[in-house]
């Protein structure tokens, strides 16, 4: 078995894997695949790696351009995806091959830093190879209006309303956070690959901006549940944060009907977790694992200033 980086005659086998494992359409996950790792945003920076065996792919690993923002500065931080090893290849550690690719000298792959969000059967194989676990997403839940969300839909109604923008805005960085990179670029990039709509929502008071992003989740085949993605203040203050998600709900209230609110958020941000408990949200027992990993020893970080959220993982 040979640890290399992805070529393009290797497509349809990599496609093929997925297919099998997923069920997924051969030809719309082609689409998929190719608007996520081929638009020109993503190109350049995306690490595809393969096991092979002669001519046959075994398995596929990705890690793909997610940059960071700090104190007016990029982090150049990869995601790691997509990660998949066929049933006849399984058990000989491929998959931690495939990890350890990435930091081998002799390949001189950049970054500073690689983040994941690992689903429970591939975590503790991150962990293994020194992955730091130092906080994880912590889901919230808010009702809304459980029994009208069964006869309208509420992407549906949405849509039709002038409160809430469909494509990318222009996007502003919080203070002293550490967050995903908000950018024209990269905002275009993550809107386009994705098939489902997406919204957002703005409330500006007195020079304070918020911004909401959020999506329509249909579960049981009639809860609809509004997923929060991202929620950014260009203000500390307490006080304009609780009006700001009093604000959004009320917007949603009044213009769709949904069953729900749920928000994921880095559970040591205390500071962001505050307006939300105030405005009626409460924890569940549902969490989304974040890891990361420096190219070169421990992370220096203050975990709490992290504001990672639902929509900074490459499903969103």
């Amino acid at each position: 078995m040979e640890i290399k980086l992805y070529e393009d005659w290797m497509r349809p086998q990599v496609i093929s894997l997925f297919v099998a494992e997923y069920g997924v359409d051969f030809s719309e996950f082609e689409q998929l695949f190719l608007k996520f790792y081929e638009a020109p945003y993503q190109k350049e920076h995306s690490i595809r790696i393969v096991t092979v065996e002669g001519e046959k792919v075994g398995g596929f690993q990705s890690f793909f351009y997610w940059p960071l923002r700090q104190d007016n500065k990029t982090i150049h931080a990869l995601q790691s995806g997509n990660s998949l090893v066929h049933p006849d290849f399984r058990g000989k550690g491929l998959f931690a091959k495939m990890l350890d690719y990435i930091h081998q000298p002799e390949n001189n792959i950049h970054f500073d830093l690689l983040i994941g969000f690992p689903v429970e059967a591939s975590y503790n194989s991150f962990i293994r190879k020194n992955w730091e676990n130092p906080f994880d997403l912590q889901w919230y839940i808010r009702p809304l209006n459980p029994l009208l969300s069964l006869f309208s839909k509420a992407s549906n109604q949405l849509t039709k309303s002038a409160l809430f923008q469909r494509v990318p805005t222009d996007v502003f960085a919080m203070n002293s956070s550490v967050m995903v990179e908000q950018s024209k670029g990269m905002d275009e990039y993550r809107f386009d690959y994705q098939n489902e709509p997406h919204f957002r929502f703005i409330h500006e008071e007195n020079s304070h901006k918020a911004l909401f992003e959020f999506k329509v989740q249909i579960r049981k085949r009639i809860i609809q549940e509004i997923v929060i993605g991202r929620a950014i203040f260009s203000t500390t203050d307490s006080i304009f944060r609780i009006k700001a998600w009093k604000e959004f709900e009320m917007a949603i209230r009044k213009n769709c009907s949904a069953s729900l609110m749920s928000y994921a958020i880095n559970e040591l941000n205390t500071e962001a977790i505050a307006p939300i408990v105030q405005r009626g949200f409460r924890k569940i027992d549902r969490k989304i694992y974040f890891i990361a990993k420096a190219k070169e020893g421990k992370i220096d970080a203050t975990w709490h200033e992290w504001h990672i959220e639902r929509g900074d993982i490459d499903t969103w």
